[in-house]
């Protein structure tokens, strides 16, 4: 169960970092002032989260993971 969840934390990282769809700026290309934390396990600034977008990053990890 561990691995999964660190692959689906992983997973929302990449995803941040790519600039995708499910993890944004709440405003303009604010893209610089969103962090992402790692050693933490948080992304911070002023976001808009897809969350329907979240979820699927979420089951399609799990898919890949069993």
């Amino acid at each position: 169960m561990n691995d999964i969840r660190k692959a689906c934390v992983e997973a929302i990282f990449s995803e941040f970092e790519n600039e995708g769809d499910a993890i944004r700026p709440a405003y303009a290309d604010g893209w610089s002032d969103i962090e992402a934390r790692r050693s933490l396990g948080h992304i911070v600034g002023y976001v808009d989260l897809d969350v329907a977008d979240i979820v699927d990053i979420v089951i399609d990890t799990i898919n890949k993971e069993l």
